[in-house]
């Protein structure tokens, strides 16, 4: 190819990539303002519904802390389960650090409901059955990314987990047979139990074995290709492994040809 082929296609390149670069600059701005959007508009109907008793949002003075939990918890597990799963290998102490203080103030918001008591929270009539049946789920969706890689679990984890198993069904069998009233346990039978373990155990144990891939491939780009070359040549070298998309396709044609040296 000439000098002057080789500049055009260069410069085609070049406009190509601003081209697709300010496509999605666009894009960007479109979804954030349409979030912003969005969110004004759910903050008026919120605002209407508990100050000025707007009736067709359903909101009033009765729907507590706990409602909005119930409605939110899940929803937005499942959006942040495939966020951590991109980005796991991101959180630096500063994000573990944010995630601690977030839990400690929830933790001191449901201490200072229950001993208040906080009505507006709606906390004080729920036990630990009800919390679990409202968390346990929601927890196991937006965390088991970070802990279901085989490679990642150590035997220190293994033995927190096995110690708050133990702990857990201590408080059950002090449910029964005590009973303690708090637990929420007595009266809960095996089909009970059923319904709230058998999700939490399904989706770390089945589920997310049979996805976790595939939302790998869709937010790394080049993953296909490297979880592809890596199932063919299992002895490939640490240096090919470690170099996300370089699969069949994407090497050099010189790398093929021997040297004439």
């Amino acid at each position: 190819m000439t000098e002057a082929g080789v500049d055009m296609v260069a410069r085609t390149t070049l406009a190509a990539g601003r081209h697709a670069r300010g496509r999605q600059r666009r894009q960007r701005a479109l979804l954030s303002v349409a979030a912003l959007v969005l969110a004004l508009l759910f903050a008026v109907g919120v605002w209407g519904g508990y100050q000025l008793n707007w009736r067709w949002t359903g909101l009033s003075k009765s729907v507590t802390l706990w409602d909005w939990l119930q409605v939110l918890a899940l929803p937005l597990a499942i959006g942040l389960a495939p966020v951590l799963l991109h980005h796991r290998g991101n959180l630096t102490r500063k994000h573990r650090g944010l995630v601690a203080v977030a839990t400690l103030v929830f933790g001191v918001l449901v201490l200072l409901g229950y001993l208040v008591p906080l009505r507006w929270t709606g906390f004080t009539d729920n036990r630990l059955w009800d919390w679990l049946e409202l968390l346990l789920l929601p927890l196991v969706v937006a965390t088991a990314s970070l802990w279901a890689d085989r490679h990642r679990i150590r035997r220190g984890h293994l033995m927190a987990v096995g110690a708050l198993v133990l702990v857990f069904v201590a408080v059950a069998l002090g449910g029964y047979l005590v009973p303690w009233s708090w637990t929420g346990f007595r009266g809960n039978t095996a089909w009970d139990w059923l319904k709230l373990l058998l999700l939490p155990v399904v989706v770390p144990a089945i589920l997310l074995p049979l996805i976790q891939q595939r939302i790998t491939v869709r937010l790394r780009p080049g993953a296909a290709n490297l979880v592809a070359a890596d199932r063919d040549a299992p002895g490939r070298g640490a240096a090919d492994r470690d170099a996300p998309g370089r699969g069949a396709a994407d090497r050099n044609p010189a790398d093929s040809v021997p040297s004439e040296r």
